[in-house]
């Protein structure tokens, strides 16, 4: 099920050096990603950071003193759709949602080159990671972790993503397209 793009307002903030950001790749991956979810519309808002920006976020929000590679908050949600969906399809199915999520360049370089792939790829992994949490997945017990990493790998590949076996990241290890991202480092989102 696609839904049109125009159900999907999309703003990027970009406020680091680290990486050279493109908006429209950015946007692109945002609106895959929703639309792999199947949610009906959104309201986005991503912004990319540097370190000390989201180390502040993180403490004054989360109470974390420290940087991080993601955090996602979720500004409201809607259930559109009358039926409740199956447990078989995505969470975001039939919502509309408005949330904000804060990704940090400076984390990506770091991690990307420890893991070996682009720091693009990595920031691409936070964005759909953030989205994730949005559309109502977790990370906190072993057995909703492995349901989002699960999902990841899915949109990552469906999207034209080529996703190695890597053992190290939870299952990917490499990605062989231009418009790819390795795994989250688990960091609080």
């Amino acid at each position: 099920m696609n839904h049109p793009r125009s159900m999907f307002n999309v703003e990027i903030d970009n406020s680091q050096r680290s990486i050279v950001i493109d908006e429209g790749f950015l946007r692109d991956v945002v609106e895959k990603t929703l639309e792999a979810e199947r949610v009906v519309a959104a309201q986005i808002s991503v912004a990319i950071v540097d370190d000390p920006t989201i180390h502040e976020l993180n403490r004054q929000y989360l109470s974390h003193d420290y940087a991080t590679d993601v955090l996602s908050f979720l500004l409201e949600c809607e259930e559109i759709n009358a039926e409740v969906p199956s447990e078989d399809e995505p969470r975001g199915s039939g919502k509309r949602i408005d949330g904000e999520v804060i990704v940090s360049a400076e984390t990506a370089v770091r991690r990307a080159a420890e893991f070996q792939w682009t720091p693009r790829q990595e920031l691409v992994l936070y964005i759909v990671h953030g989205l994730l949490h949005l559309v109502g997945y977790d990370d906190q017990s072993e057995a909703e972790k492995s349901l989002m990493r699960s999902r990841e790998r899915t949109i990552l590949t469906c999207r034209h993503f080529s996703v190695g076996d890597g053992s190290e990241r939870g299952g990917v290890a490499e990605c062989q397209s231009t418009k790819t991202a390795g795994e989250t480092s688990g960091g609080d989102s």
